[in-house]
């Protein structure tokens, strides 16, 4: 038995109105296609559902027994159908991504800003790891996308550059250090800095770099967090060596970036994604939203 909901539509209007022309007037056919799904309707169901005269349609008692579940079905279809609209539009839904640590202190916030203006009803769950987790954590979780810098190629992944910075040295803005266009490494070598670990991706792509000139950096601290290596930066203790893009001005006011040459070198801040998997339209919505902000973060990788 394959009830359809517009029998359901024409068995409910006939039944409000007690009048098949009424009924087909408000779903927008004639009098005859209304009386056919009426027909068709009771032929499936078994039942007589209305006894018609030249004037008169009047209810069975199937009839009353059937008009509060089909008001409850059509209601259900009809939620259904403003639910799907309201999540292909993406007014609702949920999504679910990873984001680098770095990523999600420094550029992310002004994402998620953007995007909770546009986009209020919409659930936001941030997922902020190591950069080094965000592909096998993206293989083996129910989050959409990952955002973060990552290196290579991953054959199940997509990869899409959203931004990328320069690897800069970041102080506090004094009068000498602000009048600065740039440092090279090696004068760089001869000031307190602050670097990340050696097991970290940015110090891995520094020590890669500097070694291929015969070069080593040194630091004066070495640090897990870039938000660690910002917070010392603000105390004095020396300069954090850093993609600009980590810099969040609003956090730290004080502090600004002044890009590293010979040899200058960039990182990418990028959406993964695993292939052949289409995202949700609120997932689709967020990462549109990303790319429109980020793309104004992008630091020339020239000097």
């Amino acid at each position: 038995m394959n009830v359809t909901l517009r029998q359901l539509q024409a068995f409910t209007g006939v039944y409000r109105t007690r009048s098949i022309t009424r009924a087909a007037r408000e779903l927008g056919i004639t009098q005859s296609a209304a009386s056919l799904l009426i027909q068709q309707l009771e032929t499936q169901l078994g039942v007589k559902l209305f006894d018609r005269s030249t004037r008169l349609v009047q209810p069975t008692l199937a009839a009353d027994e059937a008009f509060d579940a089909a008001e409850r079905m059509l209601s259900d279809a009809q939620g259904l159908s403003r639910r799907m609209r309201d999540l292909a539009q993406a007014r609702a839904g949920r999504v679910a991504f990873l984001a680098s640590a770095g990523t999600a202190s420094a550029l992310l916030p002004m994402v998620l800003a953007k995007f909770r203006a546009s986009h209020p009803g919409i659930e936001i769950d941030m997922r902020d790891v190591a950069a080094d987790d965000l592909v096998p954590r993206l293989s083996t979780t129910d989050a959409e996308f990952a955002i973060g810098s990552v290196e290579g190629e991953f054959a199940d992944m997509t990869i899409e550059t959203l931004t990328s910075g320069r690897l800069s040295a970041i102080g506090r803005r004094t009068a000498d250090f602000a009048a600065r266009r740039s440092l090279t490494w090696d004068e760089l070598a001869q000031l307190p800095t602050i670097a990340m670990r050696r097991e970290t991706r940015i110090r891995m792509q520094i020590d890669q770099a500097l070694s291929a000139q015969g070069k080593r950096l040194d630091p004066t601290y070495e640090v897990t967090l870039i938000n660690t290596a910002l917070a010392m930066t603000a105390q004095g203790l020396g300069l954090a060596i850093l993609p600009a893009t980590m810099l969040p001005a609003d956090q730290f006011p004080t502090l600004i970036a002044r890009p590293l040459v010979r040899p200058a070198l960039t990182r990418p801040v990028s959406l993964l994604q695993r292939q052949g998997r289409t995202l949700s339209p609120a997932a689709q919505a967020f990462a549109a939203t990303a790319r429109a902000v980020l793309a104004g973060r992008t630091t020339p990788a020239s000097g």
